[in-house]
């Protein structure tokens, strides 16, 4: 990826960066091998399965009070205390791993905890992401971080693999050790990101819904949300059914894990590509062709089962993520005040991941009762709704390019008719006045 020189001579932003890729290479592993730990246990793939429901109820539970947390406490103390914590529980596991001494309930705390963290973890991080880069460089540095995420997946899971066959403690005490670099990256950040000046005392509640209020009132906003939980629910069900059928067809799994590689390969050529294509073209106008290219892309795989031509169908998809999360976040993270970021933040993130769930299961109903063709494009048309609704948005076709939408003012933390009225889109650009865990 070609970086701007002065987003790389931002040396909070490096140590942010290097901290991030570093400690998501660990999560990556951990996530993996969890599982394996857990079948070694138990021999049981429903216990196993506790634990990546524990993280992701840990991470649901709490997201929206996170946010609201996020708003009032300082971003710099929120990283380093989950990023520390973080460290704390993994190296429990791995001592735990290599004193024989783990268990199933060690297993589902650390991962329910570790759920706990991501969601205070995640509005944080891009709060300091706004806090120490340049808003014209903010479209660059989201889509570095989706290159770091898909380079994680893409890495994580073989590497976490190649640990474990050595030791099985190996992958997560390196884990461990990743959070403590993060720890100490942030500890040596000169930036402090400061708490967001507070103009009351309401409670966590109040908080909550004032930031929700908030996010209601905002017509490009409110549409990104819905948007991304459409293309998260549909798009998670087309990759399942997909795999689902290739295993049905006989293939190896060898081969259908080419599937994840090629999710990984597209994702990262994607973020490449994304700093070029946030320079060229206006953010509406990205986030539109994004989202028509992912539902012609994802409806080419409904007619074929050949891995080889699925493969570069389902990168092409994935490759135009980078640049529409990159364009539509940022945005939202320019336009959103500083008071009310958190809450924004785990609002989307909550309600993008509140259909994920459903997508496993009518992917296998589908595929069970009207077959791999009509289960694919059955969850294209969800992808065609969004590319839709973005179109027919005004709100979202007027957002100009990413460097020239200025950064909302600091408004009072309560959300009240001062944030919103700041931070609202109308017909015109020039009138315009403003992404992991780790």
């Amino acid at each position: 990826m070609k970086f701007r020189s002065e987003l790389l001579q931002n040396a909070d932003y490096r140590r942010l960066l290097a901290g991030q890729t570093i400690s998501s290479v660990g999560s990556a592993m951990s996530t993996f091998v969890f599982t394996l730990l857990a079948l070694a246990i138990t021999h049981s793939t429903v216990q196993a399965g506790l634990v990546g429901a524990a993280h992701a109820l840990g991470s649901s539970v709490t997201m929206l009070p996170a946010g609201a947390l996020v708003d009032r406490w300082s971003r710099r103390t929120v990283l380093l205390v989950c990023s520390a914590g973080g460290g704390v529980m993994y190296a429990s596991v791995a001592i735990a791993t290599y004193l024989d001494r783990l268990s199933i309930v060690h297993l589902i705390v650390v991962s329910a905890l570790s759920g706990v963290t991501r969601a205070f973890f995640l509005p944080a991080q891009v709060v300091a992401l706004r806090q120490i880069v340049r808003p014209q460089d903010l479209g660059q540095a989201m889509a570095a971080n989706e290159g770091r995420q898909h380079l994680a997946t893409l890495t994580g899971g073989p590497l976490g693999g190649a640990l474990y066959a050595v030791f099985a403690w190996l992958p997560i005490a390196v884990d461990a050790i990743s959070y403590f670099v993060l720890t100490v990256l942030l500890k040596t950040m000169k930036n402090k990101l400061p708490a967001p000046a507070r103009s009351g005392r309401e409670s966590v509640l109040t908080s909550i819904k004032e930031g929700g209020r908030w996010l209601v009132r905002q017509r490009a906003i409110r549409l990104i949300a819905v948007v991304a939980t459409l293309l998260n629910f549909a798009a998670s069900g087309i990759l399942l059914v997909l795999i689902m059928n290739l295993q049905r067809h006989g293939v190896r799994p060898s081969v259908i894990g080419l599937l994840e590689t090629g999710v990984g390969v597209g994702g990262i050529l994607g973020a490449m590509a994304s700093p070029l294509i946030l320079k060229r073209f206006t953010t509406g106008r990205i986030a539109i062709g994004a989202a028509w290219l992912i539902a012609a892309s994802f409806a080419a795989t409904a007619s074929t089962a050949n891995p080889f031509v699925l493969i570069p169908m389902v990168a092409l998809a994935v490759f135009a993520v980078p640049a529409l999360n990159s364009s539509l976040f940022g945005y939202q993270v320019l336009v959103t005040p500083d008071g009310l970021q958190g809450r924004a933040q785990s609002a989307i993130t909550f309600l993008a991941t509140s259909m994920s769930p459903l997508a496993p299961v009518l992917a296998g109903l589908m595929l069970a009762h009207v077959g791999a063709v009509w289960s694919v494009l059955l969850f294209v048309g969800v992808l065609l709704l969004s590319a839709v609704l973005l179109t027919a948005s005004s709100a979202i076709r007027d957002i100009p390019l990413l460097a020239e939408v200025p950064r909302a003012e600091t408004a009072p933390a309560d959300g009240g008719p001062e944030a919103s009225a700041k931070a609202e889109p109308t017909a015109t650009p020039a009138e315009l006045e403003p992404s992991t865990q780790k």
